[in-house]
């Protein structure tokens, strides 16, 4: 069993041992880039809601989907998915410097499947995590892996030049349309000249071949991230934001993944979605009163995955990754 593969089973434990804990709080300074403690630029708060879930319960946190252990479960298969989806773990042309070792940061890291993985691949190279909910492992990690709790709505706690390499995906539903250049220009500031920048988002409400039920489901929630100030085509402008954030030599790359048909992937995908769509079940229901009972919306969702299967749906991914000029 690799090392990766080991870490994965005690994470469980792990994040068990911080359930009781409903916040995990600043100490007040400013965080260095040898830190190994989860500090924050705030606290975590929680509320629960009518399903048991736990959801943020901030006023800078714009993540509409919860922030439990069954949420981490769900954003660990996204790792698979996406790995899947595009056949690696990176587009950016980094290979030969994480083998010789650079400072990395996945910003928005969640539980840290993906960093993890990479620190596994690449022992030479430093990975920081950062995320707004203290899900990532705080005592079981590899050596070269450090988390810090952090909103990326906020300026980084690192200086400048000091990564060679800044990863962020799946934020479509975590950062506001107003704050995605501000971020990306931050990402820019603590990249080193010459080093690079990868966004990797999927597109929503917008999929091919949908059927009337994932229409409605992705139409509602596609409503209700925009509601929350989201911008759920922002795939579409990733190349765009990181050439207003200040990148050259920037690269862009589609893929169309399917939906509950062929094979694993669109599998994977669909059991994705079911655990997002049983999540936002509360907020959807306001459109579709029909389906109030919890009974009534699972028969909709497997109907769904039904129609998935017949109508050949995808979904629609798009990576951008750019460079931070002066090299």
């Amino acid at each position: 069993m690799g090392t990766f593969n080991f870490l994965r089973l005690l994470l469980k434990k792990d994040s068990s041992s911080k359930k009781s804990k409903s916040s995990v709080k600043s100490d007040g300074n400013t965080t260095s880039p040898t830190t190994t403690s989860a500090t924050s630029t705030g606290s975590a708060t929680h509320e629960y809601g009518e399903q048991g879930r736990r959801y943020h319960d901030r006023a800078d946190a714009s993540y509409i989907l919860p922030n439990d252990e069954e949420e981490s479960d769900r954003i660990h298969m996204q790792h698979w998915i996406v790995k899947l989806a595009f056949s690696g773990n990176f587009d950016s042309p980094v290979g030969s410097m994480l083998e010789q070792g650079i400072n990395v940061l996945d910003a928005g890291c969640g539980p840290a499947t993906w960093p993890l993985e990479m620190a596994e691949m690449f022992p030479q190279s430093k990975f920081y995590g950062v995320d707004i909910s203290p899900v990532f492992p705080m005592q079981i990690k590899p050596s070269n892996c450090e988390f810090l709790l952090h909103n990326l709505s906020d300026p980084l706690p690192y200086p400048n030049n000091y990564f060679g390499f800044v990863h962020q995906r799946l934020l479509v539903m975590g950062i506001v349309d107003d704050d995605w250049i501000k971020i990306a220009k931050d990402y820019v500031r603590v990249t080193q000249p010459g080093g690079w920048i990868e966004l990797t988002e999927c597109t929503m409400p917008d999929i091919v071949n949908g059927g009337p039920n994932m229409t409605t489901l992705m139409t509602a929630v596609g409503a209700i991230a925009k509601s929350k100030g989201l911008n759920t085509r922002v795939s579409l402008e990733l190349a765009s934001i990181l050439k207003q954030a200040g990148c050259v030599n920037i690269t862009e790359r589609k893929v169309v993944s399917p939906i509950k048909h062929g094979g694993k992937l669109g599998e994977l995908l669909w059991d994705d979605f079911y655990t997002m769509f049983s999540a936002l079940r509360p907020m959807v229901v306001k459109s579709r009163p029909d389906l109030e009972t919890p009974e009534a919306y699972d028969k909709f969702l497997r109907e769904s995955a039904a129609e998935c299967s017949t109508y050949k749906t995808g979904l629609i991914w798009y990576r951008s990754y750019g460079q931070k000029p002066g090299f």
